[in-house]
């Protein structure tokens, strides 16, 4: 048997040797194919030999190269054709035995006699190919996601897009869609959005971040990550920059349109639960009767009343048309998208005590985890998104441009609610925790956003050496919460007859275990009703200077210019409780909502009047922001150019708000300036490889409702949101390297580092306000901090397959300190962590196939973000963290004929959850006999846990 087994072994080598043998000796003939003006590879280009007895076509492949292998060595003639490039003349090359021949070839378009400045404003920025070229010749580290590759992913929001860039992890809304970017590993907040390089207000009612789920993906051209600032961008970006370059106007007719359907998985199992909208009322009643006193008729029941079924399939549809006009001076461009869907989250969440728990290290129980109330929620939501851009630009002469640009973007949520609260009684039943009680609750929310733009910009070119562009620009951000209604039943449990156990938990020895529940009868309980909206205004005005010149032989660009930002933001709160009716000292007993009776009683004017007299989510800001900078961009050599300059930024702030002039931080006027300095340095290794460096100094102001002091309940869902009128900006010292590789069109290889010093970093606490007994979310300082990190950012294809996959390591570290109990008595220990939102491990993986000529794409794509800090605590050891996640999604379309495509998406596979823990000993709260619901571990407390379900999509595009 040996013998044997050795003899096969022998005869495997053999082949193998042979097989190498002929592979390295075949005759091969290659080589690229290329634009003449560009030196883009031109994918798909079809490559002919022939002679007299050997005759082959091949295409160029997604690696950018062409191969014939196993030519009969001999003289051939090879020529090339390519859509949209004239074909090329017959080339003779010869092919040697046992030899490689090359032959590269560039072509020339089809548009050569336009001018330089015709072919390079109108190109295609939506490929994979301008993607690579832009991060290529960008001033600065940058990430590039092309029209091309969001329409192959699974993706059709521009935040699930961004999810899977290099250095990104997102935090997601209650409908499961990713909402706002962390870059590598700085909050939300560091980030900012832009539209076509122009900063955009936010329809948050208390942050300046953008939520990017507002953003349909079919209306982008391109999405620009910035990693690193230069002295001509506002710096108060210190994570990075998502810029979305929207559609322009094409060089030719152009008409795209796209119809798709899909489901939710999660409404195979349940109902979807809606509600009449059109019985909203838009205004409050203290709107619509100034200082007057509210009656219970001034709130109808109808918004209140949920019917249930299986949803609709959903909807989304987009159409783009765009041409040029009088001899291409005149460009135009009009899109529209329009989604309506149904999606779901069931839900499972604990409230958190005030409870100073024990030192890490106890081998105790932490009090922190002994809940008194938890939630099991379903969300139903509707969300109706639609976006309309429209371009215009015109070209009077090869030096001097101008464009008109226009978006609105809106996304309305109408989302049902229904939760059951269980307030726990001291006993166990079913060997989990007892209640005390039980409420039903029903919300219904109108949740109304929207965005819209208007710039006007220019380039001119006034002589040979000088240039300038400007840019003015008004943009607003609205937010409505019309009539957020919630209507509440309780009844109280008991048990019918217990007995006393041991638990084996030392802070609670013994429990009651009971062999019955008895239910008392269902009430009536107070309902809440709030009216919200907010307004965010900016006008914007940029001016750039350019003048050319060379210095000792090279060339050489100093830049100059400013900026002037005036903002200005309302926000508006009114909030009523209705107290229910009593009957004999009892709550009235429920039969429907529009029997259930509420009254205000007597001299109850402070509910009668609602909250907005003296409610701090009432308030108006002022900021006013100035920039101006200088900047020179030098060609050191061939290789080696350097972008060097400084930026100083005013601010000036002013609020006033709804609180009594008694209370400190009622308004406040705040300035500061800032002097910015940043260096960007380049080295050419090769013509595809490149060193880059570069260091900034940013900053970050603080959010709007951050600075007001006074506890608003409105803010979260589970806690409220108190301001610090002691709040300072964070400063923050930048350094970034990388190294760069193009290898091909589709191919790229970067790997970089970088490191982050924060100056007075601003965090949300979980903490005690004013001595109260509830928790609140209150925006701090601590100290410094410094964050670090590396990135590695790989794509290559070989043949029709392909690979991409991106890893970020990022390590923050901030000390702070936290209250513990040592000996009963509360003190205070520092404890070094992560900053908030930091994940240590982000990761992206897809499996690629492409083949040009079927005309087919397919994508499966594995997402992780590791686990981070959702909220700090104020306690030691009791920050509330984020468990891992990984997601599954896949995607695949097919050309059909010249104009049509059709696609199938699916996100989720996994049903992967949304998972917050605190990492304290959990084992009585996991096993036992007086356990609680939802808990996953003996080694960390589950505080939430939601579950969205798997999401499918199918639909077909016509482009012309």
């Amino acid at each position: 048997m040996k013998i044997l087994l050795q003899k096969k072994r022998c005869l495997i080598l053999f082949f193998l040797f042979t097989g190498f043998y002929f592979s390295a000796s075949a005759q091969i003939l290659k080589g690229n194919v290329s634009d003449a003006k560009n030196g883009e590879t031109l994918v798909g280009a079809t490559v002919h030999i022939e002679n007299i007895s050997f005759r082959e076509n091949t295409t160029v492949k997604l690696d950018g190269v062409y191969t014939f292998k196993n030519v009969p060595a001999g003289v051939y003639k090879l020529h090339v054709s390519f859509i949209g490039y004239k074909t090329t003349q017959d080339y003779t090359v010869e092919v040697t035995k046992e030899n490689t021949a090359v032959l590269n070839i560039a072509m020339a378009d089809n548009a050569t006699a336009l001018t330089e400045v015709s072919v390079t404003e109108h190109a295609n920025r939506g490929s994979d190919r301008a993607a690579r070229s832009d991060e290529k010749n960008s001033n600065n580290t940058i990430n590039v996601v092309s029209a091309q590759s969001i329409a192959i992913s699974p993706d059709v929001l521009v935040s699930n897009v961004l999810a899977r860039v290099s250095g990104i992890s997102v935090d997601r809304s209650s409908t499961g869609d990713a909402q706002h970017v962390i870059i590598r590993g700085m909050d939300k907040q560091y980030n900012t959005t832009l539209i076509n390089g122009i900063k955009i207000p936010s329809p948050d009612n208390k942050n300046r971040y953008v939520p990017l789920d507002i953003f349909p993906a079919g209306l982008v051209d391109r999405i620009d990550i910035y990693k690193t600032l230069t002295p001509d961008m506002e710096g108060d970006a210190s994570g990075g920059v998502v810029n979305l370059v929207m559609k322009t106007a094409p060089n030719g007719l152009r008409i795209d349109g796209e119809v798709g359907t899909g489901y939710s998985q999660i409404f195979f199992d349940r109902p979807f639960a809606s509600f009449d909208r059109s019985t909203v009322n838009s205004k409050a009643p203290g709107e619509i009767n100034p200082g007057g006193i509210a009656t219970p008729a001034d709130f109808p029941y109808q918004n209140l009343i949920t019917k249930t079924a299986n949803p609709a399939p959903n909807l989304d549809a987009s159409l783009t048309i765009g041409n040029r006009y009088l001899n291409n001076k005149l460009g135009v461009l009009f899109s529209g998208s329009y989604q309506n869907l149904y999606q779901g989250d069931n839900s499972f969440t604990v409230v958190q005590t005030n409870t100073v728990g024990p030192p890490v290290g106890n081998s105790g129980q932490n009090q922190e985890t002994a809940f008194q109330s938890s939630y099991n929620r379903q969300y139903s939501t509707q969300l109706q998104r639609v976006g309309a851009i429209a371009s215009l630009d015109y070209k009077f002469d090869p030096n001097n441009t101008i464009n008109l640009f226009a978006t609105y973007l809106a996304l309305n949520q109408y989302r049902v609610r229904q939760t059951q609260q269980d307030t726990y009684g001291g006993y166990t039943y079913q060997g989990y925790r007892g209640t005390f009680s039980v409420d039903n609750l029903t919300e219904t929310r109108s949740d109304l956003q929207n965005i819209y733009n208007i710039t006007l910009g220019g380039k001119h070119k006034i002589s040979n050496p000088f240039s300038f562009d400007w840019t003015v620009s008004t943009s607003q951000a609205t937010h409505k919460l019309p009539d957020d209604a919630e209507f509440d039943t309780q009844y109280g449990t008991s048990p019918t007859s217990t007995t006393s156990q041991p638990t084996g938990n030392p802070n609670e020895p013994n429990v009651s275990v009971a062999d019955g529940i008895t239910n008392g009868p269902t009430l009536v309980q107070n309902e809440s009703r709030i009216w919200m909206h907010n307004t965010d205004k900016d006008l914007s005005a940029y001016l750039n200077l350019h003048y050319n010149v060379k210095i000792f032989g090279r060339d050489a660009q100093f830049s100059a210019g400013g900026m002037l930002r005036h903002k200005t933001r309302d926000n508006f709160v009114d909030s009523y409780n209705l107290p229910n009716t009593i009957v004999n000292g009892v709550p009235e007993t429920y039969t429907t909502i529009p029997n259930a009776k509420f009254m205000f009683v007597g001299a109850d004017t402070v509910n009668a009047k609602g909250s907005s007299a003296t409610d701090p989510g009432v308030y108006t800001f002022t900021e006013n922001i100035q920039g101006a900078y200088a900047m020179v961009k030098y060609y050191i050599s061939d290789k080696l150019d350097v972008i060097a300059g400084v930026r100083g930024e005013h601010t000036y702030q002013y609020y006033i708000s709804q609180l009594p002039v008694t209370f400190p931080g009622k308004t406040a006027t705040i300035t500061y300036t800032d002097y910015l300095p940043s260096v960007n340095v380049k080295y050419a290794l090769t013509d595809e490889q490149a060193l880059r460096a570069s260091y900034y100094k940013s900053i970050l102001r603080p959010a709007f409702a951050d600075l007001i002091p006074y506890p608003d309940q409105t803010a979260d869902e589970t806690y409220g949101h108190i301001g610090n009128p002691y709040l300072q900006h964070t400063v923050i010292n930048n350094y970034d390297i990388r190294y760069e590789f193009f290898p091909g069109v589709f191919d790229a290889f970067m790997l970089g580092g970088f490191y982050k010093q924060l100056i007075n970093p601003i965090e949300t606490v979980l903490e005690q306000a004013n001595g109260g007994a509830s928790l609140y979310l209150t925006p701090t300082n601590f100290g410094n901090a410094q964050n670090y990190g590396a990135e590695l950012d790989a794509k290559k294809f070989f043949g029709n397959i392909g690979a991409s996959i991106n890893y970020t390591y990022t390590n923050s570290q901030i000390t702070t300190p936290k209250s513990v109990v040592l000996d009963g008595v509360v003190t205070q220990r520092n404890q070094t962590r992560p900053l908030q939102g930091q994940a240590a491990n982000i990761g992206n993986a897809s499996l690629l196939y492409k083949d040009l000529h079927l005309g087919l794409d397919a994508q499966l794509s594995l997402s992780y973000i590791g686990e981070r800090i959702e909220a700090v605590s104020n306690y030691y050891g009791l920050d509330t963290w984020e468990r891992p996640s990984t997601y599954l999604d896949a995607s695949a379309q097919k050309k059909i004929g010249r104009h049509f495509i059709i696609y199938a998406k699916a996100n989720n596979l996994l049903n992967t959850p949304y998972e917050l823990i605190i990492k304290q000993n959990n084992t009585y709260n996991y096993s036992g006999i007086a356990k609680y619901q939802h808990q996953e571990s003996a080694a960390y407390t589950t505080v939430q846990y939601d579950q969205f379900y798997a999401r499918y999509n199918l639909g077909v595009k016509y482009n012309f």
